[in-house]
């Protein structure tokens, strides 16, 4: 995306053509849909700035409506120097209380932290059709003046023009309460606009009446930590209990001990006398709970123990044909009094992983736009040590291996990788770069779905494992093909065209 002039954009006249328009001077790859309230206010802006008789270069090199990739965060303008200087400037076309405008300009400070060390945060409102106002926050909300933005902008030097995409870094942002529980507990985060709207509801309906709630979403939608989140919310009043339907990890344990009036439990923990003394129950990883342990929640729900039960789950993540055919989420939408709300913005996986991830399970499936897809790596290795000696390269380029849950009964292939974090060990967790092996157990089907042999477990779903490995990854994926030559070509020609005489 490239930095525009303020000037140029507001001298079209024909509302029609802005879109296409804004899209030729930022040069973004999609077009935006461009509200004329805000070209209006830009304008108002750029007169402003010539009664002051600034220099031109004041209107120069603004980013205007960008959003940090994957997280989706929108800024209305930006205006950043290479000498770690940046302008925010918000843009309302009516008006709005004052604790909306600080609540915003705190959270994109928060957001432009990482990339600056001086931030300089303004709102221009519209109150009227005769007045308008403009307001900084530097910790506090004040009124502004014109002469103090052109003041803060004559402090920006070499402004950047172009390639603000690269400034930030979702990993930055998109914390996990059991990979990052520090920044958890320390507020150190933000919801997206839809996980913050279902929180609201979830909250406000259930100080009103007893309810039932699930959230539903596929991965990397964020249902994990907008359970936790709740959770702590909750917990300000409630006694609250959150259930993890898997093994627990250091950042359950973590949590358990440092979170006020909150207990952190694994299903297997699960007793009637237990979950009766939590008013609100939690629970992570609904689709995998045996049928008992959700049977004493609803009992005491039913019981009028426990007041709000709140199931976060995503069907397609099964791991097993129990977990499967037992149904969980199906189950729950039968009850009367439950309420499903949807999780649909992805943000949590890289887009380009996501695009991939979907590709490779169904070849059909294939990215509507051409993708590069430079942080998938498809590596091939013909025998057993050679992906050992990938796997520990790519380890020590800070990638974490996971590899399928063994069985308990029967021995064989998988067990060779056993001592790395297996498939149920990292449910509900994510991990910045994660690498994987696919062997001769997978194929594809003459429809071009990604299938699999029986584990050695039967009642596991090897083609689950996967996917559930694989989801963990947040930024880059790298999967070796281990003596599989068919598997590797059609995987391999997602990223690439194959000559067709291979």
């Amino acid at each position: 995306m490239r930095a525009i002039n303020l000037y140029v954009l507001t001298r079209l006249l024909n509302n029609n053509l802005y879109s296409s328009y804004e899209k030729t001077l930022s040069l973004r790859d999609e077009k935006i849909k461009v509200r004329i309230e805000e070209i209006e206010l830009i304008n108002e802006i750029v007169i402003a700035f010539k009664q002051f008789n600034v220099p031109f270069e004041f209107v120069s090199d603004w980013f205007y409506f960008f959003h940090i990739p994957q997280i989706g965060k929108e800024f209305d303008l930006l205006k950043l120097g290479e000498n770690n200087v940046v302008i925010n400037l918000e843009l309302k076309s009516q008006k709005v209380s004052e604790k909306k405008i600080e609540k915003q300009l705190k959270q994109n400070r928060y957001y432009l932290s990482n990339i600056a060390d001086t931030i300089y945060s303004f709102t221009y409102v519209r109150e009227n059709e005769e007045v308008s106002q403009l307001y900084i926050y530097d910790g506090s909300l004040k009124k502004s003046s014109f002469n103090e933005l052109i003041d803060k902008l004559s402090e920006i030097e070499v402004p950047i023009t172009q390639d603000i995409e690269s400034l930030f870094k979702p990993t930055e942002y998109l914390i996990s309460p059991l990979n990052t529980p520090q920044k958890f507990l320390a507020d150190n985060y933000y919801l997206t606009p839809q996980q913050e709207q279902i929180k609201n509801e979830i909250i406000l309906k259930s100080q009103e009446n007893r309810t039932m709630w699930g959230i539903n979403g596929p991965a990397g939608t964020g249902k994990t930590l907008l359970l936790y989140d709740l959770a702590k919310s909750l917990a300000q009043k409630e006694h609250v209990c959150i259930i993890h339907s898997g093994m627990l990890s250091q950042g359950h344990i973590y949590l358990n001990t440092m979170m006020d009036n909150v207990s952190v439990i694994g299903a297997k923990s699960i007793s009637k006398d237990l979950i009766e003394n939590f008013s609100v129950v939690c629970v992570d990883e609904t689709q995998r709970l045996y049928t008992e342990g959700l049977d004493i929640i609803l009992e005491s729900f039913n019981n009028g123990n426990t007041n709000t039960c709140i199931f976060s789950y995503d069907f397609a993540q099964v791991l097993s044909k129990t977990e499967y055919n037992r149904n969980n989420p199906k189950k729950l939408n039968e009850i009367q009094i439950f309420q499903e709300r949807k999780l649909t913005e992805k943000i949590r996986t890289n887009k380009e992983v996501f695009s991939f991830i979907r590709n490779m399970m169904n070849l059909n499936d294939k990215a509507k736009a051409y993708i590069k897809y430079d942080n998938i790596d498809v590596l091939y290795a013909k025998n057993v040590k050679e992906a050992d000696t990938i796997s520990e390269y790519y380890r020590k380029k800070g990638y974490e291996f996971i590899t399928f849950t063994p069985s308990k009964f029967v021995s064989n292939s998988v067990d060779h990788y056993a001592e790395n974090i297996n498939s149920h060990q990292v449910i509900g967790q994510e991990f910045d770069n994660v690498i994987v092996i696919l062997d001769k157990n997978f194929r594809y089907s003459t429809e071009g779905i990604l299938q699999a042999y029986e584990h050695p477990n039967p009642d596991y779903l090897f083609s689950r494992l996967f996917y559930q490995n694989i989801t963990r990854a947040r930024q880059k994926l790298c999967i070796i093909v281990l003596d599989n030559i068919d598997l590797f070509t059609k995987l391999l020609s997602i990223k690439v065209e194959i000559d067709e005489d291979l």
